[in-house]
């Protein structure tokens, strides 16, 4: 097979039109600090261990990522410059880029590409990345000081999306080793600002690094995520100034700031899938006939009418329209009272079914969870809901003590960015426990083309079972948008959803 050479084309079909903020020639002004109100659910700032998605915000700010994505999803260059897909798609070498430098004054070479993903390897290092590599990665061999080749188990064709986030993030190993299990708190990367301080249950703060590598920026001064507990409390503090970025708005959130001066909203159009799921792995939930009767018991229409105010969609599986592996054939469980009190008397619960429905305080989910409790309950599922902070109602799913909760995933640049990890029984988001032998042995197919036509085939096959069984009841795909002051410039999105800084900067 004749090698393949790619320098930031795109390599994945992706998106549609991305709304943004960025006016067409506009000179950049210096300094200044960009106050963004924050989730309070930070664990840790190692990305090795990081599972939780407001993390990512400053991660992408502190270290820098093998490749990076475009606003379209395109995978383009960023610490590697290039690469070459060699050997039958079984070989990746990257070219990178020469002379950067981590924070603390170590070399970025192709010695610490090796590292990175050694310890992402590394069973002791005990990194959720590790069940996403290890299928694909033999080893990593050290070219020369600016090229490193992938040695992998087979064709990958979805390790190059992965590379773009959590796994691709490059941590200085000198400064792992001196701070070890600490080093969550102390991250030193070669991104665009230098980790300054963490003040639990107050903010987090990075400042410009004055060495960075890509000429000229970045131009604030400084960013500080400031905790908030829910986007009421951030709205807030935004119009009285105290903020000046707050993401995550849902269409009923964003009533407070629309018109008013000094704000512009800038909305997202690549959705957010929400779900509700249970635990595959124990009663009551491995009743598939009990699942099926909560499905047809809730009317979907109804929530994205009100959650979302009708500016969402309907969603009948994990992956919305516009990406290459949709397809439309799959349809989910309809809304159909009679036919859930016919199941939920099949399913061993003539009498009706009672259970806890774990409630984040988050207000799309509390609000969704209160229609999820009105809907089942005209059916004879009674749920009550149980509050969980936000803080700790992802932790739970990972521990397992959760069995019951809604759900909300962004999606990735190739489908088995997210099918693998959440539908796959090796999958290290898979908090439903779920396991079915053809589902893991599609998703393990697809792995191994970089035929797209072939994959999407697999990946449609994967899915009507995915939903069949529906481990994750799909609910709807959101609309949702960011505030921001009307200061701040050059604030792009990307179809994962998470903010990107680097390039921002602030107007006097």
């Amino acid at each position: 097979m004749r090698s393949r050479r790619f320098t930031g084309s795109a390599l994945f079909a992706v998106i549609l039109g991305i709304l943004s903020t960025h006016v067409s020639g506009q000179v950049p002004t210096r300094g200044g600090t960009l106050n963004v109100g924050f989730s309070a659910d930070t664990k840790t700032l190692d990305p090795a261990l990081s599972v939780q998605f407001s993390e990512r915000q400053i991660l992408y700010l502190t270290f820098n990522t093998l490749v990076k994505y475009g606003t379209d999803f395109s995978i383009k260059p960023e610490l590697a410059q290039s690469w070459e897909i060699k050997n039958a798609g079984k070989q990746i070498v990257f070219k990178l880029r020469q002379g950067i430098m981590f924070h603390d004054g170590t070399p970025f070479d192709a010695n610490a590409v090796k590292w990175n993903i050694d310890h992402l390897l590394d069973e002791a290092t005990g990194s959720p990345q590790r069940q996403q590599l290890a299928p694909m990665i033999s080893s990593v061999d050290v070219i020369d000081a600016t090229t490193v080749a992938f040695n992998l188990k087979q064709p990958s064709p979805g390790l190059l999306g992965m590379l773009g986030e959590r796994p691709g993030f490059m941590k200085s190993p000198a400064a792992a080793r001196k701070f070890g299990k600490e080093f969550g708190s102390n991250p030193v990367g070669t991104g665009p600002f230098v980790f300054k301080e963490w003040v639990r249950g107050s903010h987090i703060t990075v400042e410009r690094n004055p060495a960075y590598w890509e000429s000229g920026k970045p131009y604030l001064d400084r960013v500080v995520f400031r905790d908030i507990s829910d986007t009421v409390v951030g709205t807030q503090r935004l119009i009285t100034g105290e903020l000046d970025y707050v993401g995550e708005l849902s269409p009923t959130s964003i009533a407070p700031l629309k018109g008013r001066a000094g704000l512009k909203l800038v909305p997202i159009t690549v959705a957010r899938w929400f779900s509700l799921q249970w635990r595959m792995d124990k009663p009551p939930f491995d009743n598939a006939k009990l699942r099926q009767a909560i499905a047809h018991s809730i009317d979907r229409k109804r929530l994205n009418d009100i959650v979302m105010a009708g500016q969402g969609s309907v969603s009948d599986g994990p992956t919305p329209p516009g990406l290459w592996w949709y397809d439309a054939s799959i349809k989910s469980y309809p809304y159909d009272p009679e036919k859930a009190k016919a199941l939920l008397k099949e399913a061993g619960y003539p009498n009706g079914f009672e259970f806890v429905l774990s409630t984040p305080q988050v207000s799309d989910l509390q609000r969704m969870n209160q229609l999820i409790q009105e809907q089942t309950a005209a059916v004879g599922v009674k749920l009550t809901l149980l509050p969980v902070a936000a803080s700790e109602w992802y932790a739970k799913l990972v521990d397992g003590s959760t069995n019951l909760t809604p759900n909300r995933w962004t999606q990735r640049p190739d489908p088995d960015g997210l099918l693998y990890i959440l539908f796959h029984s090796k999958g290290f988001a898979n908090t439903a426990r779920y396991k079915n032998d053809k589902v893991d042995a599609l998703l393990d197919e697809a792995r191994q083309t970089y035929d797209q036509d072939k994959r999407k085939k697999i990946y449609s096959d994967a899915q009507k079972i995915i939903v069949a069984d529906s481990p994750m009841l799909s609910l709807f795909f959101s609309v949702e948008f960011a505030a921001i002051r009307d200061s701040v410039q050059n604030f792009e999105w990307i179809p994962d959803q998470i903010p990107r800084f680097a390039d921002v900067w602030k107007s006097k």
